[in-house]
């Protein structure tokens, strides 16, 4: 039996137990569906999960070149001396056809994976959605730096308004306290001495805790709502990650 023809073997096995395949080796690949592409002959990774979704992989890069999501119809066979993988989808109608010519490594693997995947962003996550999207402050609001070192330590984003007035941006990730509303002010004061007049204090937070809310409200510091899910969501749609995941093949 050829090399080719016991990987075949190997590939229909593995996808009939639900195996994930792990291929590496030399191969052309051509999409059909909502558009056209070929991909010229190289040395690329094709993995096949036990979903059946499908990725093939260049040599550099974090993203696939070409993939297809779970549930793909996956059929198998030898034409001359090359490996023919086809996975087809019907809704939409869609077709990845892989052709290996040189096999440079197999493996098949039952995996088993039950764990639950928690994300926690981070602060640093949720400015950094500020600096992207600087409306989530307000329409006509523009950053003039992060990280501003004070006397007490540094200031998340310092910026100024639409009416050109400074304005101090405090950043938390967790429900704010009546002591980040007093660390806000206290930043506040200090720009207010550098600068010989009194800056808009912002407070951004997913929520502010009620003794938080009233001390804000007797000192003039505003409040935004911003939660790390959310920075998560405006950072992947920045990123391109939202086109990406829901692009085809």
């Amino acid at each position: 039996m050829t090399e080719l023809a016991d990987a075949l073997e190997r590939v229909r096995e593995a996808l009939g137990a639900g195996k994930v395949v792990l291929l590496v080796g030399e191969m052309e690949v051509t999409y059909e569906g909502r558009s056209m592409s070929w991909l010229g002959r190289g040395e690329r990774i094709l993995m096949i999960k036990g979903d059946r979704s499908v990725l093939i992989h260049r040599p550099k890069g974090c993203e696939p070149v070409n993939w297809q999501p779970p549930g793909s119809h996956i059929e198998a066979w030898l034409e001359g001396d090359r490996l023919i993988l086809s996975c087809n989808r019907t809704a939409p109608p869609e077709r990845l056809k892989i052709t290996v010519s040189r096999l440079v490594q197999l493996a098949t693997h039952k995996l088993a994976d039950e764990a639950e995947f928690e994300m926690h962003a981070r602060e640093e996550d949720m400015k950094l959605a500020i600096i992207e999207e600087p409306c989530i402050i307000e329409e006509g609001f523009r950053i003039v730096e992060s990280e501003r070192p004070v006397r007490e330590g540094a200031i998340d984003i310092l910026g100024v308004d639409s009416q050109d007035r400074l304005v101090v941006v405090e950043i938390k990730r967790e429900r704010a306290s009546k002591e980040d509303v007093k660390q806000l002010s206290r930043y506040a004061d200090q720009i207010e001495l550098e600068f010989g007049r009194r800056p808009r204090s912002i407070l951004v937070a997913p929520s502010l805790s009620t003794s938080a809310a009233s001390l804000a409200a007797r000192l003039g510091i505003e409040s935004r709502r911003l939660s790390p899910r959310r920075a998560q969501e405006i950072l992947r749609k920045r990123r391109g990650l939202d086109r990406f995941l829901a692009g085809n093949g």
